[in-house]
């Protein structure tokens, strides 16, 4: 049934209700509410593990038992727990080899883990240490005539990579000039490596930053590590230049940065030792989820998912782009923008819920930033069965609109969408390519065959740092992104 909805829909064969329904109406005061104390200091950044995202999370489930959504969690609750990573019984140093002798790196003044990742043994692959391979950035982008690994091979290897992406400051940088890209997440480069076998990533600050984040003592307060597919640490690029033999970083990335050329290559002689004893400690997380009945009896066993992540970055600023340790890091673009505007999506789903013959779940997902693990359970543990799952729509970062929003997702094409376009102020610019592989919560979804439409306003100065502040949210142009989001949550819902 719903390869024939989703065809129905592209081809344009289903219409939309009658208008004398009405307009989702959307309120941006209340709307602007939910943001003001998402993204408020008393809630530290909703980082995950944290009393803070506890927080975040009863708000939520009672702004969403206010609605009337029945509960779609554990045990008749609206919370959906699931573990995270954490930090346990980490080793204490990690050391490089070179021909020059051995240095070691001490845990949280000289290195940390990104990953909780413990690499198992698999066939054909060595034990022992790893060959060291320099890489860049870390990104392949042949489409923008930039890659890393042309020409170097990192299977088997230990690679070492810059954060962020070349050319930072420049305005002009076919990076999307000063606005960092999906490209620049630790994700994406932990996921590039790993495809062209990889065993382990160690992460650099890049020269353009004079604060070096891997010095972050801060660590032990707010240890939050991510799930990615090979061991990833962060390393003092200093101390690292200098147990490679004085591998001199800074003129290699100004030379990247002139030439866009690559400069990777093996580090001969050089070996480092997978990092060990990195167990989930298993602090808790939940997805806060409530359901919307349908109102037909044979679809109410099918479903369209209406997702945002409410997790950020805490105070630990490890995953900043200003180096701000130790500040709170609100995000109220990313994602309180998204959380508010699924809340207020599903009161006023309440109110005109004959519209919806098949039901609406209204997911809230904790886990994004360290690894989309609240979105990546949900697809492993759903509500609904994914098969019966018709559509899900994502509302990643929805703050900025400004006058302009991002769609992706196999439904941006949807004819009854260019309608609705028609019928709104905002332009809508096609994002169908824009995040890399498993940078949001619609991926998921989309690795299960069920198609998706992500809403997104962009990346601006303000993402990833302390200065993400609910005052610069664009609280009309986000409602009005929900009106369209809520509009086709209804032609998608009705069978």
């Amino acid at each position: 049934m719903r390869a024939w909805t989703v065809a129905a829909i592209v081809a344009g064969s289903l219409v939309a209700q009658s208008a004398a329904q009405g307009r989702f109406r959307i309120d941006a005061d209340q709307y602007l509410a939910h943001v003001r104390f998402l993204a408020s200091d008393e809630l530290a950044g909703r980082g995950n593990g944290t009393a803070g995202i506890a927080r975040a999370s009863a708000y939520l489930a009672a702004e969403l038992k206010k609605a009337r959504l029945e509960p779609g969690g554990d045990a008749d609750t609206y919370l959906q727990g699931f573990d995270l990573a954490g930090r346990d019984d980490v080793a204490a140093t990690l050391t490089v080899s070179a021909p020059g002798g051995d240095v070691s790196f001490r845990l949280g003044t000289q290195f940390y883990p990104l990953s909780a990742s413990e690499e198992r043994d698999a066939p054909g692959r060595r034990p022992g240490p790893l060959p060291v391979v320099f890489a860049g950035y870390g990104i392949s982008a042949p489409g923008l005539g930039y890659d890393d690994f042309r020409g170097v091979s990192v299977d088997g290897a230990a690679v070492v990579v810059f954060t962020h992406e070349p050319q930072e400051n420049d305005p002009q940088s076919v990076f999307e000039g000063v606005a960092l890209t999906p490209f620049s997440a630790i994700g994406s480069k932990a996921d590039e490596a790993a495809q062209r076998g990889a065993r382990m990533l160690i992460v650099i600050e890049d020269p353009v930053h004079l604060s070096d984040r891997a010095r972050a003592a801060s660590w032990f307060e707010d240890p939050q590590i991510g799930e990615y597919r090979i061991p990833v640490v962060r390393m003092d690029r200093v101390r690292l230049s200098r147990a490679l033999g004085g591998l001199d970083f800074e003129n290699i990335a100004r030379a990247i940065d002139d030439t866009l050329a690559s400069r990777s290559q093996p580090v001969a002689g050089a070996s480092i030792a997978l990092p060990r004893g990195l167990r989930a400690a298993n602090p808790r997380g939940a997805n806060v989820i409530g359901i919307l009945k349908g109102t037909v009896p044979l679809s109410l066993a099918e479903a369209v998912v209406v997702g945002a992540h409410y997790d950020h970055l805490g105070v630990s600023g490890r995953s900043s782009r200003d180096g701000a340790e130790g500040q709170v890091h609100n995000g109220a673009d990313d994602n309180a923008s998204g959380t508010a505007l699924v809340l207020e999506m599903a009161r006023v789903a309440v109110r005109q819920q004959t519209r919806f013959k098949r039901s609406v779940i209204f997911a809230l997902f904790a886990g994004e930033e360290v690894g989309l693990l609240g979105s990546r359970f949900y697809a492993q543990h759903p509500p609904v069965a994914l098969r019966d799952t018709i559509a899900m729509v994502n509302l990643d970062m929805v703050g900025r609109a400004n006058g302009r929003v991002m769609i992706g997702g196999a439904l941006a094409q949807s004819p009854r969408l260019r309608a609705l376009q028609a019928s709104s102020p905002l332009h809508f610019d096609d994002f169908r390519n824009g995040y890399g592989a498993d940078s949001s919560d619609n991926d998921p979804f989309e690795h299960a065959h069920v198609p998706t439409l992500l809403f997104f306003t962009g990346f601006h100065d303000d993402y990833h740092k302390a200065s993400d502040d609910w005052e610069r949210v664009d609280a009309r142009g986000a409602v009005e992104i929900g009106r369209i989001a809520m509009e086709m949550v209804a032609v998608l819902a009705d069978r």
